[in-house]
């Protein structure tokens, strides 16, 4: 199930099927082994967006680590109905490889941007990507958290809508 791909300079193991199996067998063993799964290419929307700043994209896939999966099994947001259960994983997939809009985070301190699709009703399922981030001297595209938010709060001042 697990195939060993080479970044610039390292080796990562890419989990080989979707975001629900990924988690749904991490969570089975509870642990993993430093598997990481490759959701999709980065949006064309976001890489033109780097470039108007004048940055460059290292790295052309968004991936979740076991570290994601293992944040929202026990998570506060779950008590307050913000969370994704683990059987909707794969709209968290579909905000990635076909989001409905794609924001910057004007707040953060680094390039940020949230992908969202359609849930239930008048909600989105949100997903935080952090471009270009760097953990063990590998960079990557890391979908960092997701979670269920109100259409309503993607109007805000925090975030510039792209696409």
């Amino acid at each position: 199930m697990f195939d060993g791909l080479d970044t610039k300079c390292c080796k990562l193991k890419y989990y080989r099927g979707s975001l629900l199996q990924f988690a749904n067998e991490l969570l089975t063993k509870g642990r993993g082994d430093g598997e990481v799964c490759r959701i999709c290419e980065i949006s064309s929307a976001i890489i033109n967006d780097m470039k108007s700043f004048g940055m460059e994209l290292y790295a052309k896939d968004i991936i979740v680590t076991q570290r994601q999966i293992f944040k929202y099994r026990n998570h506060p947001k779950t008590t307050k109905g913000a969370d994704v259960p683990v059987e909707d994983y794969g709209i968290v997939e579909d905000a990635l490889k076909n989001p409905a809009h794609i924001y910057e985070d004007t707040v953060q301190k680094h390039l940020v941007y949230v992908c969202t699709h359609p849930y239930h009703g008048d909600r989105l399922v949100k997903v935080v990507v952090e471009t270009n981030y760097r953990r063990h001297g590998i960079v990557m595209n890391l979908a960092k958290s997701w979670g269920i938010v109100e259409a309503s709060k993607m109007n805000g001042i925090q975030y510039r809508k792209i696409k």
